[in-house]
């Protein structure tokens, strides 16, 4: 008979640390810890990836573990803390200890008799503000960095992850003429006003210097903006001059790669990040933070832009990926072993079916410009008016079998347009077939192990699966109480 296990790391009520204990009936623990019979109900708990629109699926989520408080025997429950500490829930099955849920505990509530403790969703950390840095506003002209409080007090500076185009630099200093791109390293490349690209003047060794020595006026010409030139450090750039119209800049930062950018965002929110470099291969991505918003959804806007995924695993640790076709099966589950299963979609587009135009786009500027130079060419007019690219992959096949055959557009920061177009033709190979969306109900014996990401081969006659059908889990939904596991599969 198998036995529910929840720990939970916990501070005493002199603040000592303790490991508490409880199980759903006698536990005889080989290290020999006390484990006290009082879980009533496990509880449910489901684990899930975000992929964007190329799979609907849910993410993590959270709930209750309830115990038996009827005699009052755990009360001095109440003088312990642990909130934001490990809580992990196993299942002891003869000799054999499967974890099947780490989070860490939101809350502990008393009910009358019962004892109800709330995990915590792991994604709850990244769902949070993404660590950012704003304006003081201290600045007491001509000197200072911050903006004054009349301008740009409280408000949040600017931060470029891998690169930006075209970008509106935030002016931090009015009477010098100095802007800011990015709070954090990064090397300004090109500056424009009013899309007319202005001459560089050199590199500036330290801030003392970008406030101290302007840069070189330039010259005025009567049928152009001022021919005036800048200097840069890290995310500050100097006019020599004031600008006729709109200031642009183009700035990259150290790391480009869509891997890269998402491991660096994620360990500024604190999180742990496992192999994320299968992103990189996308190539570059172009994302800059001007205005608050969550980690993650920083990392849903890099995953979506590369038809990939992200997930935290039992570990709290951030993994991600791109895409792919279901791997080898590492568990088959057989007709008799499943006690239900139903079929949602036949295929990943909108209305359930294959998907068999892609369209990515991509190469994004951030400010789009129509009231220009006359300096400006042609070439470059057009682009500035428009803020991405796009590309293009279709299949007609799939439309002659599947008339009414969906189709996905994706906003991209993926960097080029061959990234975009490569993106779209994988994409596409991946979604234009038949793709099974499942929800599979199974013994927790018998499937408590599987992880998201996982493949599962099923292996019934009720889908036309009688040869087996290898599929991806998306979806891990526990439902403990009643020794279930729901499986969402997709392949």
């Amino acid at each position: 008979m198998s036995v529910w296990l929840l720990s939970i790391e916990a501070l005493d009520p002199l603040g000592q640390p303790e490991t508490l204990r409880f199980a759903t009936g006698e536990y005889r623990d080989p290290a020999a810890h006390r484990w006290i019979p009082r879980i009533q109900q496990p509880g449910l708990y489901r684990a899930g990836f975000f992929a964007g629109d190329l799979i609907n699926v849910s993410r993590s989520g959270y709930g209750d573990t309830v115990l038996i408080n009827a005699d009052g025997g755990i009360n001095w429950l109440a003088g312990y803390a642990t909130d934001g500490r490990e809580a992990v829930l196993s299942n002891a099955d003869g000799g054999t200890v499967t974890e099947v849920f780490t989070g860490t505990v939101s809350r502990v509530s008393f009910d009358g008799r019962l004892v109800r403790v709330r995990l915590r969703d792991p994604v709850e950390l990244l769902q949070q503000p993404h660590p950012n840095n704003r304006y003081a506003g201290d600045n007491v002209l001509p000197d200072g960095l911050e903006g004054t409080g009349d301008d740009i007090a409280g408000t949040l500076k600017p931060r470029v992850y891998g690169e930006v185009r075209n970008a509106a630099p935030t002016l931090v200093n009015s009477a010098k003429l100095i802007y800011q791109v990015s709070d954090q390293a990064c090397t300004v490349t090109a500056v424009y006003d009013n899309g007319v690209a202005l001459d560089y003047d050199g590199e500036y060794v330290d801030l003392d210097e970008l406030e101290g020595t302007p840069p070189d006026p330039g010259q005025w010409q009567d049928w152009e903006p001022p021919n005036g030139k800048w200097r840069r450090i890290n995310g500050y750039i100097r006019l020599g001059d004031s600008p006729a119209g709109q200031i642009t800049v183009d700035a990259d930062a150290p790391l480009a790669g869509a891997g890269d950018v998402l491991e660096q965002i994620a360990i500024e929110a604190g999180a742990a990040v496992g192999d994320v470099s299968a992103l990189n291969t996308r190539g570059a991505i172009r994302l800059w933070v001007t205005n608050e918003t969550t980690t993650a959804e920083l990392l849903d806007q890099i995953v979506t832009s590369v038809g990939g995924w992200w997930r935290i695993d039992s570990s709290n640790t951030v993994q991600a990926g791109l895409l792919a076709e279901p791997g080898a099966a590492v568990l088959t589950l057989h007709d008799h072993q499943i006690i239900s299963i139903s079929r949602d979609a036949t295929g990943a587009g909108s209305n359930g079916l294959p998907v068999h135009r892609v369209t990515w786009r991509c190469d994004r500027i951030e400010t789009t410009q129509t009231d220009l130079s006359g300096a400006v060419s042609e070439s470059r007019k057009s682009r500035l008016a428009k803020q991405y690219r796009e590309t293009e992959a279709s299949d007609s096949a799939v439309l002659d079998r599947h008339p009414l055959a969906s189709e996905i557009s994706v906003d991209s920061r993926l960097a080029s347009r061959s990234a975009g177009q490569q993106a779209a033709t994988d994409v596409l190979t991946l979604l234009s077939p038949r793709r099974d969306s499942l929800s599979v109900e199974a013994r927790v014996l018998d499937a408590a192990s599987l992880a998201i990401g996982d493949t599962v081969r099923v292996v019934t006659p009720r889908l036309g699966y009688d040869n087996g059908r290898d599929l991806l889990v998306t979806v891990r939904t526990l439902n403990a109480e009643r020794n279930r596991l729901t499986l969402n599969l997709w392949g």
